[in-house]
């Protein structure tokens, strides 16, 4: 249940509100935040797996870092920052930690 409404929070953040895009199936969701991207991107980074510059695009650097990390955790491997990916980095808390200065 716990998981659920982090997925589901996470979601709602990605978007940024609640309407149509909720609708849209996983292969037309919407692309993550670039506060999103950047915080995956310094986790990626801290984690030793080199996803290019931390700069909130999700270039060819980040899909491999991103392809990677997911072999590792043994989740799907998507090369995105897909909900699933968000939730191990633990890219929630990092967002929402105190102290933080809210970035596009």
């Amino acid at each position: 249940m716990i998981l659920f409404t982090v997925t589901a929070f996470i979601a709602l953040l990605l978007v940024g509100h609640v309407g149509p895009s909720l609708a849209r199936t996983s292969r037309e969701a919407a692309p993550p935040a670039p506060r999103f991207v950047r915080e995956a991107q310094q986790a990626l980074r801290e984690l030793g797996y080199r996803p290019g510059p931390v700069d909130g695009v999700v270039g060819p650097r980040t899909k491999d870092a991103l392809a990677k990390y997911q072999r590792a955790e043994r989740i799907q491997i998507t090369g995105r920052l897909d909900a699933e990916t968000m939730v191990r980095l633990d890219i929630q808390e990092r967002v929402l930690r105190p102290g933080r200065a809210a970035r596009g």
